[in-house]
């Protein structure tokens, strides 16, 4: 969708070294290939693969295609290249991605048993979260989302209290519900900067931390981190901490986590329907009408919630 409407850097800068630098003009990122989610059958295997046979059905990172080429080297693996858990709906497959981003931010958040959080933003990856954290113990558990289906959503995934921010200011209302403290972590995932700026209002001072799950972009004009954040040490306000993903490098000696576990953990998840996938699914479409997919994402996020392409 950042490609469609526009918005992503990446269409005025190229990674370079790690470091975003602008284009050329004469540079352009389109044509592109979408997408990071696919379900598949195995068609053909090198000679040289192992892990794979024809006939297999594989959960990958590929981009959206009728027929794609995964590399399983482990140089150019992509996002991930899985087979599919024994018995598993192929649906749960195009769920991978962003449970393991939920994960990631789950770990990232450090969440402990008994410690409370809040959930900003209830698309997929937020109610991922919600069923997380929920899973953990954490409590209380309060989900924000400004629309009603997917508030819904949250409290039959385990959160305790759901918020609309069109309603008021979220922090006041995150102190009333959690006796007078802020929570102890806050997973932000819309990628709005408001919404940013309100997570970090949100947290205990001294401790609190805000995971930023979300992809932001243009200008943080919403963002005044010379408020609660700056402040957090000196006065009960505001998170002390804005921490990113943590967990997609391969792991270093004497790290545990890395991207691999993170996905198949979340598969393990996925196919054992012990992370709930009902409803998430909201609409799919043929891919000759992808153009009316991306157009009911743009212009109706009230009634979607996840889009799938059949081939």
């Amino acid at each position: 969708m950042n490609f469609y409407l526009g918005t992503s850097p990446q269409i005025d800068y190229e990674i370079d070294g790690g470091l975003f630098r602008r284009r050329d003009r004469a540079q352009s990122p389109y044509p592109i290939w979408h997408g990071y989610e696919t379900v598949g059958e195995v068609i053909e295997v090198g000679r040289n693969v192992k892990d794979f046979r024809v006939g297999d059905v594989v959960w990958t990172g590929n981009a959206h295609a009728d027929r794609v080429v995964c590399d399983t080297t482990v140089a150019g693996r992509p996002f991930f290249c899985e087979r599919a858990p024994e018995g598993a709906d192929p649906k749960a497959g195009i769920f991978l991605a962003l449970a393991g981003v939920a994960l990631d931010g789950h770990l990232s958040a450090q969440l402990a048993f008994g410690e409370s959080c809040l959930v900003s933003g209830l698309g997929v990856i937020g109610l991922f979260s919600v069923q997380i954290a929920a899973r953990a113990g954490v409590h209380p558990l309060i989900a924000v989302d400004c629309f009603a289906n997917r508030r819904e959503k949250a409290l039959a995934f385990g959160a305790d209290w759901v918020l609309d921010p069109a309603e008021g200011p979220i922090a006041e209302r995150v102190r009333d519900l959690n006796e007078g403290r802020g929570v102890d972590a806050a997973i932000e995932t819309s990628g709005n900067w408001r919404a940013l700026h309100e997570a970090i209002r949100c947290c205990a001072s001294g401790y609190g931390r805000v995971v930023a799950l979300g992809f932001y972009q243009g200008a943080g004009t919403d963002l005044r981190l010379g408020e609660e954040f700056h402040h957090s040490s000196f006065h009960p306000m505001g998170a002390s901490s804005i921490l990113a993903l943590r967990h997609r490098p391969e792991p270093a000696p004497g790290r545990a986590w890395g991207r691999i576990r993170v996905y198949r953990t979340m598969a393990r998840e996925l196919s054992a329907g012990k992370l709930k996938i009902d409803g998430l699914l909201t609409h799919t479409f043929p891919y000759e009408r992808a153009a009316e997919a991306f157009d009911l994402v743009h212009r109706h996020p009230d009634q979607t919630i996840k889009v799938a392409m059949t081939f």
